[in-house]
């Protein structure tokens, strides 16, 4: 089993972001700002490679039942981006982005044993 984080998918307008809808209802406002900039940045890289892209979903994340994180670009995409672009700017996006969303699950789950 894996928990759905977020994804960037192919529109004829452009790119869609979609975030897990329980953790878009739960956005700490500040948190949604960081984000919000995280994405506009992400989606204008992510731009330039979607006519290489095969798949409605161009960039995911998820995190796995073993707890693990991971971020990845549609199958075969990887092969049209230069290593840098992947591994600095992409990746290091996606990894911030997921770190945002595991910090709004782990404060309601806080939240939720306050209770």
């Amino acid at each position: 089993m894996e928990i759905f984080l977020f994804r960037f998918d192919v529109t004829n307008k452009g790119l869609a972001f979609i975030l897990n809808e329980q953790i878009a209802k739960d956005m700490y406002p500040h948190l949604e700002s960081m984000l919000y900039d995280l994405v506009e940045s992400l989606s204008s890289v992510l731009e330039r490679y979607k006519v290489y892209n095969k798949e409605r979903t161009i960039f995911s994340g998820v995190i796995h039942a073993d707890g693990q994180a991971e971020v990845t670009l549609s199958k075969g995409l990887g092969q049209y981006i230069d290593a840098y672009t992947k591994n600095q700017i992409i990746f290091n996006h996606g990894k911030l982005i997921v770190d945002i969303c595991t910090k709004v699950m782990d404060g309601r789950i806080t939240e939720c044993n306050r209770c």
